[in-house]
C-alpha cells in the first residue's frame, strides 16, 4: 500500500508540474484526483503476533493539487480503506476494519512543510483489536531550518 501511495505522490508531483505554467495566467489553479483499487499484499506481517499473512486493502485516494501565480504549491490528500489480514495459518486469526490516511504539503520558496495523520484500527476474528496511529510533521526553512516530529503509537491486544 505505500508502494503504491509514494507512485500516486510522483503521479500528483508530475500534474502539478503540468499544472504550474498555468498558475502564471491565473491567480490559483486546482485539480482534483480521485483514485479507487484494491492493494493484494502477501507475504505481511501482523505487528502484535508475528503471524504472516496477506493484506487486502479496498482503498479510495482523493488528492486536490494547487498550484498559485506565486510558484507556491499546496498538495493534500484524504483516503480511506477497508483493511482485511488474512492469516496464511488457517487457525490464524483474521482481522478487519478501516485505516484513514491524510496529508497536506505546503511550498512556497524554498520552504516546505508537510503533515500526515494515519489511523488504522482492525478487530480480529478472536474479538481482539489492534489500533495504529501516526502523527508527523515536517518543515524545512528557507534557511534550512529543519522540524521534525514523528509519533507512531501501535496497541495491541
Amino acid at each position: 500500500m505505500r508502494g503504491l501511495r509514494t507512485l500516486t505522490l510522483v503521479a500528483l508531483a508530475v500534474a502539478a508540474m503540468a499544472v504550474a505554467p498555468a498558475a502564471i495566467a491565473a491567480p490559483a489553479d486546482t485539480i482534483t484526483l480521485v483514485e479507487r483499487q484494491i492493494d493484494i499484499n502477501p507475504g505481511e506481517t501482523n505487528p502484535c503476533t508475528g503471524a504472516t499473512g496477506t493484506i487486502i486493502d479496498d482503498e479510495q485516494d482523493v488528492f486536490h493539487i494547487t498550484s498559485l501565480a506565486d510558484g507556491g504549491l499546496h498538495l493534500n490528500g484524504h483516503s480511506t480503506v477497508m483493511v482485511t489480514f488474512l492469516p496464511d495459518d488457517p487457525n490464524g486469526v483474521r482481522y478487519e476494519g478501516h485505516e484513514t490516511f491524510a496529508f497536506s504539503e505546503n511550498s512556497a520558496s524554498a520552504t516546505f512543510t508537510t503533515s500526515m495523520t494515519t489511523m488504522v484500527r482492525v478487530k480480529g476474528s478472536d474479538g481482539t483489536f489492534i489500533t495504529f496511529r501516526d502523527v508527523a510533521h515536517l518543515t524545512v526553512t528557507a534557511t534550512g531550518v529543519v522540524v521534525s516530529v514523528d509519533r507512531p503509537t501501535l496497541l495491541c491486544p
